[in-house]
């Protein structure tokens, strides 16, 4: 049996999991293996990055997000995270065309958002391109009707965008991507996507406090963290 602690940062509220897509796709993709291997064990615990505790002193982690197995080995960056989690069953598929309409979709979405291009047009190419993809494969995912390794990357993502854009700079997605839409709408359906998803709020204040980005006053920011937290998984259509 593996069993091992996922360890990720704490939000605004000091207990639930933050906004970052980072987070987010590591805890979705330890969900997604956990549901394909029963002798795959393991715990989420969250900490305050300013006040670390002593469980999470004595695993030998100096960072989050980070994992710590039975077995005293660490993982600590995100490329070491996600090479262990890939010796994990099942084995990934051939995602090398899928990857390719992907890949430069959140380098777009975070220039738009930190005003590198100060308009929508090249996050709306990259997302023109994601939908040319599902529109040829007709596939209920990227690579397949159920969700695979790289769906794990691209639907955390996609809804982080979705969610800071629209707070943030009031951008919705273009009305033609009917075929984006229809596959956020599925992932949203899926278990460990809606078990591993940040609320908006934690969402958008991650956001807001990245380096150029539109930010929050402290007014704003309070009031996030207060409200009851709220999980947007209905898309318009």
């Amino acid at each position: 049996m593996t069993r091992f602690t996922l360890w990720l940062s704490a939000g605004g509220n000091s207990v639930q999991p933050c906004g970052d897509p980072v987070s987010h796709h590591l805890f979705m993709r330890c969900l997604f293996h956990a549901k394909h291997d029963s002798n795959l064990k393991f715990d989420v615990k969250t900490i305050n990055v300013n006040k670390k505790s002593y469980d999470f002193n004595e695993t030998g982690l100096r960072k989050v997000p980070g994992i710590h197995t039975e077995d005293d080995e660490t993982f600590e960056t995100e490329d070491d995270i996600l090479d262990f989690l890939e010796s994990l069953p099942p084995k990934r598929p051939d995602d090398v065309e899928a990857e390719d309409s992907t890949c430069d979709l959140f380098i777009k979405f975070a220039w738009f958002l930190k005003d590198v291009d100060h308009n929508e047009k090249a996050l709306n190419t990259e997302l023109l391109r994601l939908e040319k993809y599902l529109t040829k494969t007709g596939l209920r995912f990227l690579c397949s009707n159920e969700v695979t390794h790289i769906d794990c990357l691209v639907l955390t993502r996609l809804h982080s965008i979705r969610i800071a854009a629209k707070a943030l700079k009031n951008y919705t997605f273009p009305v033609e991507l009917a075929k984006v839409r229809e596959y956020m709408k599925n992932g949203y359906d899926e278990e460990i996507f809606r078990l591993s998803c940040p609320s908006d709020q934690e969402i958008i204040l991650h956001w807001s406090e990245r380096k150029d980005a539109p930010s929050l006053s402290s007014k704003e920011k309070a009031r996030l963290v207060r409200e009851q937290p709220t999980y947007s998984f209905i898309i318009d259509a």
